[in-house]
C-alpha cells in the first residue's frame, strides 16, 4: 500500500495555514505572522507533526513557486521604473546596511568580508510578500508611499539576484586562483545570459502556439513547467533554484500572454505564500531560540530600528519628505525572504556554517514577525513622528499676498492634477500645486507650475500655498489616509473653503464628507455614470434629462448607485424627468409603410400620441406640415412626444420585419 505520509503532511500543513489565515483575518492581523507561528508550532521543533526530512522539500517547492510569481509580476520595463532619486536612495540604503552587516559578520561570526557583505545586501532587503500584500489589500499600491516601497522592493529583488550570482564566485576564491575564478564565473554568467536571451526570443512563439491550439489549461501547465524547469536548469548549472525560477518568471513577464498567465497563476499565490512561510517557520529551531532568546530579540529590535532609520535617512537625503521617508522606512523594516535564500545558498557552498544558518533563520523570522506588525501602523507612526520633528522648524503663517486672490490649490500632480492644471492655465485661473514626489515636482516645474514642495497634511504647507486666500482646494492624490488629514486640516483652517476630493473607493465617501469635503468624486461611480449616460442616449433620452438625472445622483451623494433607499420625492422627480416630452428625428425609407402616405393617412397622433412638428426634405424644413402633406422616401420627420409614445411611433414608422426564407421547415 502507498505510504500516506506525504498526503497526511500536506493536509496538516495547509489545514494549519487555513486555520491561522481565518483566525488572523478575523482579528485583522497580517496572515504572514500566523503562517510563521503555525509553521514553528507544527514543525519538527514544535509538535513534530511535520518530520525534519519533509521540511526541506516543502520549503524548496514553496520558494520556487513564490519567486516564479515575483518574477512574473515584474518586467524589464518595471525594473527601470524607479526614478533616479529613488534608485540613489536604494543604493545608499543597501550599501550602508550591507557594510554594517559586513563589519558585524567579520568581527563577531568569523565570516569572510566579501561573504558577509553579500549576506548583508540580502539582509538589507525587505520582504516583498509582506509589504506588497499589505499595500494591495489596502488599495495603496499607487499611493506615494506605496510607489516608493514598490520601487525599493524591486531594487531589492534585483540586488538579491546579483548576490545569488556572486556567491559561487565568492566560494571559488578559496580553492582556485583569480584567473580560474574569473574564467569559471565569466563562463557561468555568459551561459546564463545566453540562455536568457535565447528564451526571451523563443518563448513568445511557444506561447502563441499554445494559445492557438491549446487554451487556459495549456497556459497554466506551461507556467508550472517553466517555474520548475527554470529551477532545475539553474541547479544543473550550479546556480540556486530560486534564481532559476525567478528568471523564468521574469522572462515570461515580457510575453504578450503575460496577463493571462498572471490570471491563471495568481489565484494560487496565497497558497504559495502560505507554503513558503509555513516552511520557514518550521525551520526555526526552538531549542536554539530558547538558548539565545535575549540575543536574538536584541538583534531583531536593533535591526528594525536601524534599518528603519537608515532607509528613512537615505530617502530624506535624496529629497523625499520626512513623513513619507519615515513611512517607507517602517514599512521596509523586515528582512526579506531572500535573506533566507542567500543564507541557505551560502551554507550549501560552504561559505557559512550550519550554526550560523540556524541563527540567521531565527533572526529573519523574528524580524518578519515584529516587522509585519509595524507595516499596518507605519503611516500613523510616521505622521506622529514627522509632525513632532518638523514642528520646531516649521515656519509660521505667511502673510497673505495679493498675487493669488481666489486661486485653486491642487494637491497632487498625477494625471488628474496635471489635467486640472492644464485647464486652469488655459482659462487663466491662478493655481498652485502641492506635491511631495520629486519626479512629479520636476514635471510640474517644467510645465511652468508654481509648486509648493511638502506634505499637504501639514498646516504649514497649506499655508505656503495661500490656503487662507484660496477659492478652492482639489485633492487628487491616491492616498486615503492622507486625503482625510488634508481635508480635516483645510476645513479647520478655512470653514468657507470649497473642497473637492477624488477617491478610488466608495467606502471613503461618507468619511470624507464628514471631514468637510463639499464634493467627493469616486472613480467607480463616475465610470458608472458615464456608462448609463451613453445607454440613455442610445434610447433617445434628451441630453438635458440625462444631465438632470446625473445632477440628482451626485447631489444625493450617489445614494441611488450605492443601493440606498431612494426617497419618494427623488423617485417622483426621476419619473417626471423620464416621462418628459422629448424630440426625435426619423428617416423615412423606401420600404417604410408610411412612404407615399399623407400625414392624415398615417394618423400618427391618434395611433401613437406623437406629433409631427416638421418634415425636412432635401435639406429644406417644412414646419407644421398640413394633414395632406405626402411623405416620400428620404424625408426626415421631426416628432415630439413622451418616451413611450416615441417608442410606439418608431414601431409604426419602421419597415415590417420580413422572415428569412432559408429557415428550416417545421
Amino acid at each position: 500500500m502507498t505510504d500516506p505520509s506525504l498526503l497526511r503532511e500536506t493536509v496538516i500543513l495547509f489545514g494549519a495555514a487555513l486555520a491561522v489565515a481565518w483566525l488572523f483575518c478575523v482579528f485583522r492581523l497580517p496572515t504572514v505572522i500566523g503562517f510563521l507561528a503555525a509553521g514553528a508550532m507544527i514543525g519538527p521543533h514544535g509538535l513534530g507533526l511535520i518530520p525534519q526530512e519533509a521540511v526541506g522539500p516543502f520549503a524548496d517547492v514553496g520558494l520556487v513557486l513564490l519567486l516564479f510569481i515575483v518574477g512574473l509580476e515584474l518586467s524589464f520595463e518595471t525594473l527601470l521604473r524607479p526614478g533616479a532619486r529613488l534608485i540613489l536612495a536604494g543604493l545608499i540604503q543597501v550599501t550602508v546596511l550591507a557594510a554594517m552587516v559586513a563589519v558585524a559578520g567579520t568581527t563577531q561570526a568569523d565570516v569572510a568580508w566579501l561573504v558577509a557583505f553579500l549576506i548583508g545586501v540580502a539582509l538589507a532587503n525587505s520582504s516583498t510578500a509582506i509589504i506588497l500584500k499589505h499595500l494591495s489589500d489596502r488599495g495603496q499600491t499607487d499611493s506615494p508611499a506605496g510607489a516608493a516601497c514598490t520601487g525599493l522592493t524591486l531594487m531589492h529583488d534585483m540586488a538579491s539576484m546579483l548576490v545569488m550570482l556572486a556567491l559561487p564566485v565568492a566560494a571559488a576564491t578559496a580553492s582556485v586562483n583569480w584567473q580560474q575564478m574569473a574564467w569559471r564565473g565569466g563562463a557561468a554568467v555568459a551561459a546564463l545570459v545566453a540562455a536568457t536571451v535565447a528564451l526571451r526570443y523563443t518563448l513568445p512563439a511557444v506561447l502563441r502556439s499554445l494559445q492557438n491550439y491549446g487554451g487556459r489549461e495549456m497556459l497554466a501547465l506551461f507556467a508550472v513547467v517553466m517555474a520548475c524547469g527554470g529551477a532545475w536548469l539553474a541547479g544543473v548549472g550550479g546556480w540556486s533554484w530560486a534564481l532559476g525560477s525567478f528568471l523564468a518568471g521574469l522572462l515570461l513577464s515580457e510575453a504578450d500572454a503575460r496577463h493571462q498567465l498572471v490570471a491563471e497563476i495568481l489565484p494560487f499565490r496565497d497558497a504559495f505564500n502560505a507554503l513558503f512561510f509555513m516552511s520557514l517557520g518550521m525551520l526555526v529551531d526552538a531549542r536554539f531560540v530558547g538558548a539565545h532568546g535575549p540575543l536574538i530579540a536584541l538583534a531583531v529590535v536593533a535591526t528594525l530600528v536601524v534599518k528603519s532609520a537608515v532607509t528613512a535617512g537615505s530617502m530624506r537625503l535624496c529629497g523625499w519628505p520626512l513623513r513619507l521617508a519615515i513611512h517607507v522606512g517602517l514599512g521596509l523594516a523586515t528582512v526579506s525572504e531572500f535573506g533566507f535564500v542567500v543564507a541557505r545558498e551560502a551554507t550549501r557552498l560552504g561559505l557559512i556554517s550550519e550554526g550560523l544558518l540556524t541563527a540567521l533563520i531565527a533572526y529573519s523570522v523574528g524580524t518578519m514577525l515584529i516587522g509585519a506588525l509595524l507595516v499596518p501602523v507605519a503611516e500613523p507612526i510616521a505622521h506622529f513622528i514627522g509632525t513632532r520633528l518638523e514642528r520646531g522648524g516649521a515656519p509660521g503663517p505667511s502673510r497673505a499676498s495679493d498675487e493669488l486672490p481666489g486661486h485653486v490649490v491642487i494637491v497632487g500632480y498625477g494625471l488628474n492634477g496635471q489635467n486640472l492644471a492644464r485647464v486652469l492655465r488655459a482659462t487663466g485661473i491662478e493655481h498652485r500645486v502641492i506635491e511631495i514626489n520629486p519626479k512629479l515636482i520636476r514635471q510640474a516645474r517644467d510645465a511652468g507650475e508654481r509648486v509648493v514642495v511638502g506634505d499637504a497634511a501639514r498646516v504649514s504647507i497649506l499655508d505656503r500655498a495661500e490656503i487662507l486666500r484660496a477659492r478652492a482646494l482639489v485633492v487628487t492624490i491616491n492616498d486615503p489616509n492622507a486625503t482625510r488629514r488634508i481635508i480635516a486640516q483645510a476645513r479647520a483652517a478655512r470653514p468657507d473653503l470649497y473642497i473637492l476630493a477624488r477617491t478610488r473607493y466608495v467606502s471613503e465617501l461618507d468619511a470624507l464628507y464628514r471631514l468637510g469635503a463639499n464634493q467627493v468624486i469616486p472613480e467607480e461611480f463616475e465610470t458608472s455614470i458615464e456608462i448609463f449616460a451613453h445607454v440613455l442616449k442610445e434610447f433617445g433620452i434628451p441630453d438635458n434629462v440625462i444631465d438632470a438625472q446625473i445632477t440628482m445622483i451626485r447631489a444625493g451623494r450617489y445614494g441611488m448607485l450605492r443601493g440606498r433607499p431612494v426617497t419618494r420625492s427623488a423617485t417622483t422627480e426621476f419619473m417626471h424627468l423620464f416621462e418628459a416630452m422629448a424630440t426625435q428625428t426619423f428617416l423615412v425609407t423606401s420600404d417604410s409603410p408610411v412612404a407615399g402616405a399623407s400625414i392624415r393617412g398615417i394618423d400618427l397622433r391618434a395611433t401613437t400620441g406623437v406629433t409631427i412638428i416638421a418634415v425636412v426634405r432635401h435639406g429644406n424644413p417644412t414646419t407644421n406640415p398640413s394633414p395632406d402633406f405626402v411623405l416620400e422616401p428620404g424625408d426626415v420627420l421631426v416628432i415630439v412626444g413622451t418616451h413611450k409614445q416615441l417608442d410606439a411611433a418608431r414601431v409604426r414608422l419602421a419597415p415590417p420585419i420580413v422572415p428569412t426564407t432559408d429557415a428550416p421547415p417545421l
